[in-house]
């Protein structure tokens, strides 16, 4: 061997440091100047304390105990909770946002965004509503009305727009702004008119319309009348700070709107009507909740916002900034919502296309299995029976338990007998395939792979024979194939194939006589073979003989 030419054995030495390269110290020497990933930092331990509160928490104190023996419910109790079930479930699915959607239909996405919008929308009526009898002690029925037709009018014409026929993209976002601008000029009239109602009752008021003075002056002729208008004050007084509570509660329902506004999922909608909220908003302030425009002077408004009233200024800018920071937190979440279903999309569309690619591949796959059995097997029905017998027969001798006889006769004549299962047709006109669909193909790719197999097994046997007959073993041809399905239930098939092919008739040879058949197995093809398996065989020679005779094809 010449000096540039190295043995085998010093392919497993290692290399003394003098023989490292510059370049590989130079790594190492900065990957150990790297943080340890496995290191605990100070954040890593807080966080793995309070993990392992969190656990010991859920184990002494578990939400729920079940009882060991739980008593039989009753018939109407358990139609109770059958009913209850079924009642939950239509309203999750009312309030479902993708409930049978294909997220890459923008128009279907919309659709079921609206109808789910349209039922919130529903329930903010009725809770609008609400806010308006509630929030005025002498409540004006006719605006009441009006606003009830206004609310009626709106969810008909969402209703008939949504629904239209063809559904198109535009069709549902004109819902979605009609939607979003009605909700929030709603939840708007609400509160301006609860701040209406609220300061049309004031303590002042109470007092004169009470008459306090000429109470104060017979109080101390007459006690009885004095407590009486005191009882009167006192109730009107708690109704006005019950009417001033219910418009503070108001208030909430223009973020309750927002939000709505936001399960759109839509950033650009959210951005835009975000810069009238803020006006409107403000004009609110300055109208409606601190009536601003009575003092017109310059002199007269910083008086009363920055000296008289400087709690008023904080007010309104606390709320503002309130506005503010809520609107940056809904836009973020939107924005975030948008780019996950984005990459839902994309990973949609790619999953749709391995499915086509999926589908070809396996369709291709299962052609080729149906025309290699077609073409290239040398088996008919009667001898897949014939064999299958033999194999299930030898695996009884062999003491296996009849569970494992039936899998090897089954495994025996799948090739044959479930090669027609493997059709995928029906599911190459689908667009989308749904997950009892991605099931079935996966059961037959099983299938296919258990076929495919079981081909390679009687192939292997027609190799052996095949080679054997015609002088063709090369060196490593013997342990080649024992390496192919070395397990007991393969050679107990395999022995029983190779000796089905010995007596009968092949291109090679002529077919044997029974004797001649079991002597090549015991001479010749004994290297395939544990010697128990094919000892076994050879005892009950005789029984397989006539096993063969029974089930040999005579047409």
């Amino acid at each position: 061997m010449g000096s540039n030419q190295k043995n085998i054995d010093d392919f497993f030495k290692r290399p003394t440091p003098k023989e490292e390269p510059e370049e590989l110290k130079k790594y190492i020497d900065e990957l150990k100047k790297g943080i340890d990933p496995n290191k605990l930092t100070f954040t890593d331990k807080i966080a793995l304390s309070l993990k392992n509160l969190f656990e010991k928490v859920g184990i002494y104190y578990p939400g729920k105990k079940k009882k060991e023996v739980s008593a039989k419910p009753s018939t109407f109790r358990r139609k109770l909770t059958i009913i209850s079930k079924r009642i939950w479930k239509k309203l999750s699915d009312k309030f479902n946002f993708e409930a049978g959607v294909d997220i890459l239909d923008d128009t279907s996405v919309l659709y079921r965004r609206n109808i789910v919008n349209k039922n919130i929308l529903m329930v903010t009526n009725i809770v609008f509503i609400i806010f308006t009898l509630i929030g005025n002690q002498n409540p004006n029925y006719i605006v009441i009305a009006g606003f009830a037709i206004v609310m009626l009018s709106i969810n008909t014409t969402l209703k008939k727009i949504i629904h239209e026929e063809p559904r198109t993209l535009l069709k549902q976002q004109l819902a979605m702004y009609i939607g979003s601008v009605y909700i929030l000029f709603a939840s708007f009239g609400v509160y301006i008119k609860l701040v209406v109602s609220a300061r049309s009752l004031t303590i002042i008021k109470v007092l004169e319309d009470t008459g306090l003075e000429s109470i104060s002056a017979t109080v101390a002729q007459t006690k009885i009348l004095a407590a009486e208008a005191e009882t009167e004050i006192l109730g009107r007084i708690f109704q006005v700070a019950t009417d001033a509570s219910i418009a503070q509660a108001g208030y909430i329902l223009i973020y309750f709107a927002l939000v709505v506004i936001a399960l759109y999922q839509d950033a650009t909608l959210l951005r835009v009507l975000s810069k009238f909220v803020i006006v409107l908003m403000t004009v609110l302030h300055i109208f409606i909740l601190y009536p601003l425009y009575e003092y017109g002077g310059i002199n007269d408004l910083y008086n009363f916002l920055v000296i008289d009233n400087y709690n008023v200024t904080i007010d309104i800018i606390l709320r503002t900034i309130l506005l503010i920071v809520f609107f940056i937190a809904l836009y973020s979440s939107v924005t975030i919502g948008e780019m996950m279903n984005n990459k839902r999309k994309e990973e949609l569309i790619k999953r749709r296309e391995l499915e086509i690619d999926f589908k070809a591949v396996v369709g291709d796959v299962f052609d080729v299995i149906g025309v290699f059995n077609s073409n290239t097997i040398n088996q008919n029905i009667e001898d897949v029976h014939r064999l299958a017998e033999l194999a299930s027969r030898l695996a009884s001798v062999l003491g296996l338990s009849s569970n494992v006889c039936t899998e090897i006769y089954d495994y025996s004549i799948i090739h044959i007998e479930r090669v027609n299962d493997l059709s995928i047709l029906e599911y190459e006109g689908k667009e989308a395939l749904n997950e009892k669909d991605y099931q079935a193909i996966r059961e037959k790719t099983i299938l296919g792979s258990v076929i495919i197999k079981r081909l390679q097994l009687n192939q292997k046997s027609e190799d052996i024979v095949r080679a054997h007959f015609e002088k063709t073993v090369e060196p490593g041809f013997t342990e080649k194939m024992k390496r192919v399905q070395r397990s007991q239930e393969g050679q107990i098939i395999l022995l029983a194939e190779m000796y089905d092919i010995l007596r009968q008739n092949r291109n090679y040879k002529n077919k044997l006589k029974h004797t001649r058949a079991v002597d090549l197995l015991q001479l010749e093809f004994k290297e395939y073979f544990e010697p128990y398996i094919l000892d076994r065989f050879t005892k009950y020679q005789l029984e397989f003989e006539s096993f063969y005779d029974k089930y040999k094809y005579t047409g």
